[in-house]
């Protein structure tokens, strides 16, 4: 049994409606069906709490995600964190995280979520732009966007994010700028900025079949991820991950837990999880992945039978390696010969060198004091470059 501390993620899936690009596990709803559903992400943590994988581990950080976690009360959220707290210990100073919409931000609520152990606040912002917010289905205006930051702020909230969309329909890079003026403006120590995708199954993805939705150009599209960080880093905002910036000592820890492999138990409908075994030494053996039933009802009926997993999946080594480079590239410090072999027990392998030593070649990759990085050219083609370390 290992006593490594692990992290909590809790799916909160619901949503007042759901934007036309999103293709997350979510579900529009009037109300939220809060006591139903505290009741049962609670009875799923206490389930953990004697599973073989997590019993008497503690708890690094916790991330409330969704959908809209802020549709839930400061109540609701505090009884979640409190029965993880009981079942497994919450490390002090742990970062506990919640997703939230800009119209859930009066101050009378952010001081609910404060007081329930919430530390960390970000807001879905997307766009201070008001025809970009209606373009992209978002229910709250630019002015409501810079109010909630500020009243969280006012509260006592200060470690604070927001996401910004850039590549929509229409945009400029005048209009990106502004964009990022605007947020550069607010209390923030953190900001996430996510190219926009278009998912199968979306409204964006229909309309786009139909040659209703034009996305800009690939070339200004990688001009914008080539500026967002010049902007940025100016004004003490630190790239550390290919779509995440902050200032020293702000990076989000829940989120690096992904990014360097460790354990996570997540919670709610659709929630996922991951959990390594090691050995004696330390050496990662293999690694287990598993999700929830996605769609609420079904997932609150699981849990009265037992636990609520869809589907399970073993990770073997060569899985855990190809991971260990496709996560861990994402950081800007990269990975070291040091860091596989800290995991694995043994260098990198003669095969994964060679794959590196071309793409080093092709300007892909940087390698600096022992460390492989993505280089510029290697964070506009991310997924190629990681498709060839498989």
């Amino acid at each position: 049994m290992t006593t490594r501390p692990f992290s909590v993620y809790v799916h909160v899936p619901f949503c007042a409606h759901k934007c036309p690009y999103c293709d997350f596990n979510t579900y529009a709803v009037t109300k939220a069906p809060e006591r139903e559903y505290v009741d049962a992400v609670c009875s799923e943590v206490a389930r953990y709490a004697t599973h073989a994988s997590f019993a008497g581990r503690r708890v690094q950080s916790v991330f409330f995600g969704g959908g809209t976690p802020s549709f839930l009360s400061g109540a609701g959220i505090g009884e979640i964190v409190n029965t993880i707290n009981t079942h497994f210990s919450i490390e002090t100073g742990a970062e506990i995280t919640l997703e939230a919409n800009p119209n859930h931000a009066e101050k009378q609520r952010l001081q609910g979520f404060l007081n329930a152990g919430i530390n960390r606040v970000s807001f879905g912002v997307q766009s201070f732009n008001q025809e970009q917010l209606a373009l992209l289905g978002r229910d709250h205006s630019a002015d409501e966007a810079r109010q909630a930051v500020l009243s969280a702020h006012d509260v006592g909230l200060r470690n604070i994010s927001l996401d910004i969309i850039f590549g929509v329909p229409g945009q400029s890079m005048e209009a990106l700028e502004r964009d990022l003026e605007e947020a550069l403006t607010l209390p923030l120590t953190h900001l996430s900025t996510y190219s926009l995708t278009i998912e199968p199954g979306t409204p964006f993805f229909q309309r786009q079949e139909r040659g209703l939705l034009k996305l800009p150009e690939d070339s200004r599209v990688a001009q914008m991820l080539e500026r967002i960080p010049v902007v940025l880093e100016a004004r003490g905002f630190r790239r550390y991950e290919i779509s995440n910036y902050a200032k020293a000592g702000y990076e989000s820890r829940h989120n690096t837990v992904y990014w360097r492999g460790g354990d996570y138990l997540g919670v709610g409908a659709g929630a996922h999880s991951y959990c390594a075994q090691y050995d004696s030494h330390g050496v990662i053996q293999s690694a287990e992945r598993w999700s929830n039933m996605a769609l609420p009802r079904s997932y609150q009926e699981g849990l009265e039978k037992g636990l609520a997993v869809s589907w399970r999946e073993t990770l073997d080594r060569a899985g855990l390696i190809f991971e260990f480079f496709y996560l861990g590239l994402r950081m800007m410090q990269g990975v070291t010969e040091a860091d596989f072999m800290q995991r694995f027990g043994e260098g990198i392998p003669s095969g994964h060198k060679a794959v590196l030593s071309e793409l080093i070649a092709e300007g892909f990759i940087e390698e600096s004091s022992g460390a492989f990085k993505l280089s510029g050219a290697g964070v506009a083609v991310a997924d190629s470059v990681f498709e060839r370390l498989t």
